[in-house]
């Protein structure tokens, strides 16, 4: 990395408690094949992770200091109103570029591009949670799929676009902790930007591979569904009530009925390497992630009700 006045790109990665995995993301990003960019690291952790990240100070990595735990969408929105690129990348901390990822990238905003998504792909599938999350991500959101995605990891964009649309939101008085990503990518698209998939290039990151984080990052997902219901898709808390409850026996249905959750475990374990190896685990993984996606919804429906702003 070479430090310039006006660097290209400015990469934006956001740290809470990450100390296991800062430094081989560091480590990749400052081996990137480009001379022009910049990293900013937005740290509001209570590990060792900041002490990490300013050992790479000599290297041209900013440390800038959150605070508040506000919410990785608000330490996001730092970083990028702090960046001195004109694209900007945000990055999670466990994600890993590959050298050429700057170069390649560049082709696109050459060409036009406001804001560009990447294939994404896990890669400690070694492991059977890691290995069910990558045949589930193949499965929804694989080339065969019309998903319209508008956020990936390695996701960039112009920095003006960003500033255009308003930055990525945040939450109310409790953070959004899932989602964000994509609203701010629906901003984007809304708003007329263009948008680049280039399936060709690929970002890698670390997935959970114990049953506690694994069960952890599916509330946390569960929870910010409930929550783009409420801010994003103005839900009263009547609706949100209502729609939690009916989330609830679906998620309910699926797992007591056998035969749903057996057929998606069928599905996926075609897209796993081990195949029929991982027809059962992927059933248990899927009934885990139905029940810890219900304990989500239904902390952000009472968190709702807490705030209580109708």
């Amino acid at each position: 990395m070479q430090a310039e006045a006006a660097p290209r790109f400015s990469i934006i990665v956001p740290t809470r408690n990450e100390a296991a995995d800062i430094a081989a993301t560091l480590r990749a990003l400052l081996a990137l094949e480009h001379a022009a960019f910049e990293v900013l690291v937005v740290d509001d952790s209570t590990d060792g992770t900041r002490e990490i990240v300013r050992s790479f100070a000599a290297a041209g990595v900013r440390c800038l200091e959150q605070g508040a735990q506000r919410g990785r969408a608000a330490a996001r929105n730092t970083g990028m109103r702090a960046a001195c690129g004109e694209i900007l990348i945000i990055l999670n901390a466990d994600v890993h570029l590959p050298r050429d990822f700057l170069r390649r990238l560049e082709a696109h905003y050459a060409a036009g591009a406001d804001y560009v998504l990447v294939e994404n792909a896990i890669e400690n599938i070694e492991y059977l949670l890691p290995r069910y999350m990558q045949a589930q991500h193949s499965y929804q959101y694989g080339v065969d799929t019309a998903v319209n995605m508008n956020w990936t990891e390695g996701f960039s964009c112009r920095r003006q676009a960003a500033l255009d649309a308003g930055l990525q939101p945040e939450g109310g008085v409790v953070p959004l902790v899932a989602g964000e990503d994509g609203w701010f990518g629906e901003r984007l698209q809304a708003r007329g930007f263009r948008k680049v998939f280039d399936r060709s290039l690929v970002a890698t990151h670390v997935a959970p591979a114990q049953w506690r984080s694994f069960w952890a990052q599916r509330v946390g997902r569960g929870q910010g569904t409930a929550q783009m219901w409420r801010q994003r898709e103005h839900n009263s808390l009547v609706v949100l009530a209502l729609r939690t409850v009916t989330q609830t026996l679906v998620n309910a249905a699926g797992i007591l009925l056998l035969l749903p959750a057996a057929r998606r475990a069928w599905l996926l374990s075609r897209l796993s390497p081990c195949r029929n190896q991982d027809l059962l685990p992927f059933f248990v993984a899927g009934s885990v992630e139905a029940m810890a996606n219900l304990a989500g919804i239904w902390r952000g429906c009472i968190e709702a009700v807490r705030a209580g702003d109708d």
